[in-house]
């Protein structure tokens, strides 16, 4: 009852110290996980030849609870169950014991994944913590088989009778152990506590299997302010060294999930000036200005005259209001706009009469042969498309017919395109002569 009562009150004010934090630390919320291994102990008793510290180690589980302070820095509790035992059976000695233990502790823990040693991203990275505990344990030794009490001889063998009993080589029988450690062991000299203050040191490594959920693997060194975990005492304190595996479950705040933005100025979007015309991003209307072009306040090149043709490719920043202008920004004048009507008139005159319905059937034939024969010839004879009529071509056969001469003609007026009245007449020309 005093063991679990202390258990109780050390796991309240730990989560008191976890959660009544000020706001700095809302951004790390706790972590719960389990662990499970085994537990060996290092002390007075000795190894029997051919074993080693993990020879005789016993099972241990418990939980713990962990929360980071800061990116390095964290707290960690640890509550941990389980035995230890160790048994020493040569020709001079025989010694044994095993004792219940319960260790809770309480300490700072260091986290490599801090951006300064691992990426805080990174799926692995190790962690070392140290600190402060408390243990309680109840040795006990495997000292009788069915009520008799073993003696050991100086062969390395346990009988019913002492050695030093006369007759006792024919009187004896030999005895097995049980292994069942139902005897209570205490020190006839000192009746010590049977609680003691922990050291522990712990390393070990976390892989990050969901953002919420850690495997962890951790070899803790465990330093007791006792030498009496095994009953017997010789000078020097006893100690545990316990390895184990645990799963980690981790609590995500709001703030915590934000974490993957840490670092990025949200506050710079607003600077953002990808074309760098001086205006922003976000209040800029005309993406990818080139550069050295001058703009307004919305991003978009000046047009002093609002012509529609920006500053930096007008030819004549004077236009008068209202004016048709050409692609280069200079006024259309009547004449060139009642020339541009008539070839247009001419190019659709010619197409329509190209497409007449009354022609007859081998009118129809006869014209078609002749285009293609023409059209072959002029591809063989290596008449070409001129680069800048190229891009009129829309069926892209090498040849350019009345519909995409009224188109370029429709586009010069919308302003779809750059050509001029004189590129306009060459275009016709070349119609003709294809």
């Amino acid at each position: 009852m005093r063991k679990f009562t202390f258990f109780s009150a050390f796991t309240f004010l730990f989560l008191g110290t976890i959660f009544g934090q000020d706001t700095g630390w809302e951004k790390y919320m706790p972590s719960i996980g389990i662990h499970g291994g085994v537990n060996s102990y290092i002390g007075d008793v000795s190894s029997s030849p051919g074993t080693n510290v993990f020879s005789y180690a016993k099972p241990a589980y418990g939980f713990y609870l962990e929360k980071k302070i800061g990116s390095v820095f964290g707290i960690s509790s640890y509550a941990m169950f389980g035995k230890i035992s160790k048994s020493q059976l040569d020709d001079n000695v025989f010694l044994n014991f095993e004792t219940n233990i319960i260790n809770f502790d309480l300490n700072i823990l260091i986290d490599f994944d801090n951006g300064k040693v691992i990426n805080e991203s990174s799926l692995f990275s190790p962690f070392l913590s140290f600190g402060v505990g408390y243990l309680a344990f109840d040795p006990k030794g495997d000292l009788s088989t069915n009520g008799t009490f073993y003696n050991h001889w100086s062969d390395g063998t346990l009988r019913d009778i002492s050695e030093s009993t006369l007759g006792s080589d024919t009187l004896s029988n030999f005895l097995s152990r049980d292994y069942e450690y139902e005897s209570s062991l205490k020190d006839s000299n000192n009746n010590y506590p049977k609680t003691t203050f922990t050291i522990p040191i712990r390393f070990g490594f976390k892989f990050e299997l969901t953002e919420k959920v850690d495997v962890r693997i951790t070899a803790a060194y465990i330093l007791t302010m006792t030498d009496y975990l095994d009953n017997f005492a010789t000078g020097g304190n006893d100690n545990m060294f316990y390895t184990s595996m645990g799963i980690q479950y981790n609590f995500i705040s709001q703030s915590k999930k934000e974490d993957k933005f840490d670092g990025f100025d949200f506050a710079s979007l607003d600077n953002d000036d990808t074309d760098g015309d001086g205006v922003f991003d976000h209040k800029d209307l005309c993406q990818g200005t080139k550069k050295g072009v001058k703009v307004d306040n919305k991003g978009c090149a000046l047009d002093v005259d609002k012509d529609g043709v920006p500053d930096h490719m007008d030819k004549d920043l004077k236009t008068p209001k209202g004016a048709m202008v050409k692609s280069d920004g200079t006024t259309l004048t009547e004449e060139m706009i009642a020339q541009e009507v008539l070839m247009r008139d001419s190019v659709v005159t010619e197409y329509r009469v190209f497409k007449a319905e009354d022609l007859s059937k081998n009118d129809l034939e006869d014209i078609q042969k002749k285009y293609e024969e023409a059209n072959n010839i002029s591809l063989l004879s290596g008449v070409l498309i001129p680069g800048k009529f190229q891009p009129l071509d829309s069926d892209k056969d090498n040849y350019i017919s009345a519909k995409e001469v009224t188109n370029a003609i429709d586009g010069f007026f919308e302003g779809e395109n750059n050509l001029s009245a004189k590129d306009l007449n060459t275009l016709i020309d070349f119609y003709f002569d294809q």
